[in-house]
């Protein structure tokens, strides 16, 4: 297995760990989508995952994004090539709005619907 699905996996192990230990009182308000597509193409994270998410030269991180806390996790410390991105360059309430826009995004089309991509 690859190092970077290990890392991955621990981040994952780790933020459920901590959901599970968070009081209801604790979750985090909902973010406001149209404000977290500003911010997701202000701080230019469309240059490597697409306007809407989609992936390129990074991955694909919507319509269905980590769930928040592993999101927020992984966006202040990732492991793969991405930047990190501290509290003091993007709060977590500005997070909780890119991760709203990532989930409001619409699935792709499914392959067979597309006319290029048929044999």
């Amino acid at each position: 297995m690859k190092i970077w699905m290990l890392k991955l996996l621990a981040v994952l192990v780790l933020a459920a760990a901590g959901a599970a230990a968070q009081t209801p009182t604790q979750t985090p308000p909902a973010g406001d989508a149209a404000a977290g597509k500003k911010l997701f193409v202000s701080l230019g994270c469309w240059t490597c995952h697409g306007y809407e998410g989609q992936g390129g030269a990074g991955p694909r991180i919507a319509p269905r994004p980590l769930p928040r806390a592993a999101f927020t996790t992984y966006v202040r410390r990732p492991s793969e090539r991405m930047p990190n991105y501290p509290e003091r360059l993007v709060s977590d309430a500005e997070l909780g709005h890119i991760h709203a826009y990532l989930q409001s995004r619409p699935m792709p089309p499914p392959i067979a619907s597309i006319p290029l991509l048929q044999p």
